[in-house]
C-alpha cells in the first residue's frame, strides 16, 4: 500500500524505499503522444517529452538541462509547463496512486518541480494566461511542519493554479487579511497537530465573521484531520494526502 502524505507531514515521517525508475507508457501520458497535440509545435515534441521524462523519472540534472535546452529552442514557458512539467507532474501522482512510488519519491519530486520551475519562472512574467484558479495555501498557527504543504502548493501549481503560500504558523487574522487582499477562490489549511485542531475550525470561523466564508472554498488536510473532523470545522473538502488535495481542489471549483 502506497505511503499516505498529508498536507502536514512530519520531516522525521519514515520513507519507504527508493523505487526503480520506470519508463513512461502512452497511457500515462494521458492518450497525448505529442503527435496529435495542438499545443505543441513539431519541432518542441522531442525536447518537452525528455522534460517529462526527466520529471517523471526524479531526474533533477536531466530536467534543469531540458528545460534549458527548451528555453534556448524559444519552447514557450507556457509550453515548458504545461506540455512538459505539468505532465511530468501528473506522471509522478499516478504512479504515487498505484504504490510505484512512496514518500521519499513524493518529495523529490516536489523538490525537481521547483528546481525546473525556478529555470522557467523569469520568462513567464505573468504570461501563464488563464489558470484554475487562485489558491492562498499555509499551515495553521501553532503548526510549524511545512513539508506536505510545500508538495501541495507545488502540484497545485503544476496543475495551473494561481497559489499564494503564506508559510507555517499562521494566524486566523493573516488568512483572513490575505484573503481579502487576494480574492482566491480556495483557502487550503494545513494542520500535522491535534493541538491545531481547534485552529483551523478558529480559522474557518474568522472567515465567516469577516464576511469572506461565502466566497471562498476551504479545503484542509494534515495527519491530524479526516472528513468527519473537515465537515465538523465546517471545511468544504479534505485532502488526505497530496495528489488528493489537488484532486479535491479542482473538483472546489
Amino acid at each position: 500500500m502506497a505511503v499516505r502524505i498529508p498536507f502536514g507531514v512530519s520531516q522525521h515521517m519514515q520513507e519507504s524505499e527508493p523505487q526503480n525508475i520506470l519508463t513512461i507508457t502512452e497511457g500515462e501520458l494521458g492518450g497525448c503522444s505529442f503527435e496529435d497535440c495542438g499545443v505543441c509545435r513539431l519541432g518542441d515534441r522531442e525536447i518537452l517529452q525528455k522534460i517529462v521524462q526527466s520529471l517523471a523519472d526524479l531526474d533533477s540534472d536531466g530536467l534543469q538541462k531540458a528545460v534549458e535546452e527548451a528555453l534556448r529552442k524559444g519552447v514557450s514557458p507556457q509550453e515548458i509547463v504545461r506540455e512538459g512539467m505539468s505532465r511530468g507532474m501528473a506522471i509522478v501522482g499516478e504512479r504515487y496512486e498505484k504504490g510505484d512510488y512512496f514518500l521519499s519519491e513524493l518529495i523529490m519530486a516536489g523538490v525537481t518541480m521547483k528546481e525546473g520551475m525556478a529555470l522557467v519562472e523569469p520568462h513567464l512574467k505573468g504570461r501563464m494566461g488563464e489558470t484554475r484558479g487562485r489558491v492562498v495555501i499555509g499551515t495553521v498557527e501553532g503548526d510549524l511542519h511545512d513539508i506536505g504543504k510545500n508538495i501541495v502548493a507545488t502540484m497545485l501549481r503544476s496543475a495551473q493554479f494561481d497559489v499564494y503560500d503564506l508559510g507555517v504558523d499562521v494566524p486566523p487574522k493573516v488568512f483572513v487579511e490575505k484573503t481579502r487582499e487576494l480574492k482566491p477562490d480556495i483557502v487550503a489549511l494545513s494542520a500535522l497537530l491535534s493541538v491545531t485542531i481547534s485552529k483551523v475550525k478558529e480559522t474557518i470561523d474568522a472567515l465567516k465573521e469577516s464576511s469572506l466564508r461565502g466566497s471562498v472554498k476551504v479545503l484542509v488536510g494534515g495527519s491530524c484531520l479526516n472528513e468527519k473532523i473537515a465537515e465538523r470545522v465546517g471545511a468544504d473538502a479534505f485532502g488526505r494526502d497530496a495528489w488528493d488535495g489537488v484532486v479535491k481542489a479542482k473538483q472546489l471549483l
